[in-house]
């Protein structure tokens, strides 16, 4: 019964031998990473992961004047994340329109043939506010590629 067939190539072979058996378990203990050497996973919960020590220091920051992207580098939080832990948190919310230099670089740029979120990006500003600029400077937005 332990034989497979005669036309398998395991049909000779017997079982590993206990010399086989424990060098495979050897090369499966090297490869597995050691336990206490792994990090314990971070909360998923923006609440759990961030003390209320850091998180009044992310308020007083913004609050000083310091932008969203800036600090959520800093605390490695997603943008979403980071505006939902201030709305939480009652912060007024600025909104930071765009210079008259870069208005008109904005116009300049898209007009010259460059595409929304490039122009956003070499700006620093985001692409609803280089799309707002640029209408309410009466230019005609191109259709977006593949519409």
């Amino acid at each position: 019964m332990g034989r497979v067939g005669g036309y398998s190539n395991n049909s000779d072979r017997g079982a590993p031998s206990l010399a086989q058996l424990q060098k495979l378990a050897n090369l499966a203990a090297a490869a597995l990473p050691d336990v206490a050497d792994t990090a314990a996973p971070q909360p998923w919960r923006i609440a759990r992961r961030l003390t209320a020590d850091v998180v009044a220091e992310i308020v007083a920051k913004y609050e000083s004047g310091v932008g969203t992207p800036a600090l959520c580098l800093e605390y490695g939080i997603s943008k979403p994340s980071m505006l939902e832990l201030l709305h939480s948190r009652g912060v007024r919310m600025r909104r930071q329109p765009l210079t008259e230099t870069q208005r008109s670089e904005a116009v300049n740029l898209y007009e010259g043939g460059l595409a929304l979120a490039p122009t956003a990006k070499r700006l620093g500003s985001s692409i609803g506010a280089v799309r707002r600029v640029l209408l309410e400077e009466g230019v005609r937005l191109r259709a977006r590629p593949g519409r």
